[in-house]
């Protein structure tokens, strides 16, 4: 379920959380892994105003999660913006549910010569800009 909360009146913003319902047919114990996405509609464009892919685990401990400022209450409220028309609004949530597989296989290597090691020393670190790549070095007959 959705649940909107307008934070008093002291807040300027209203969250949006998504919850689990009805967890007693879970397994003690139990945990949801889940990408979702929180949206808002904008009755006027037809566009929405949503989260990005929220990645989240929920649980007997923890079976809420969401945005604590998803949309201000004025931007909400103001008619041009076509959140609120007529006193109505439309929220939906879109819920991908990540299906957890456990890997049961351990690998351990013994004596193994670890000769395509590579150390990459960045000079000026904190002058960077957007972007730095290595010169390219060559492991396992490869250029990387």
């Amino acid at each position: 379920k959705l649940i909107l909360r307008f934070n008093g009146k002291d807040s300027d913003y209203i969250s949006v959380n998504l919850a689990m319902t009805d967890t007693s047919s879970l397994p003690t114990n139990w945990e949801v892994n889940v990408v979702f996405n929180i949206f808002l509609v904008n009755q006027i464009s037809g566009h929405y105003l949503y989260s990005q892919g929220i990645t989240r685990r929920f649980q007997t401990m923890k079976f809420e999660w969401g945005l604590s400022k998803f949309i201000s209450k004025e931007i909400l409220s103001d008619p041009s913006n076509g959140y609120l028309v007529n006193d109505t609004c439309v929220f939906g949530a879109e819920v991908f549910v990540i299906e957890r597989q456990a890997a049961v296989e351990c690998l351990s290597l013994d004596n193994v010569d670890t000769r395509y090691k590579h150390d990459l020393k960045i000079s000026d670190f904190s002058k960077l800009e957007e972007t730095w790549n290595s010169a390219y070095f060559i492991a396992g007959g490869q250029k990387w």
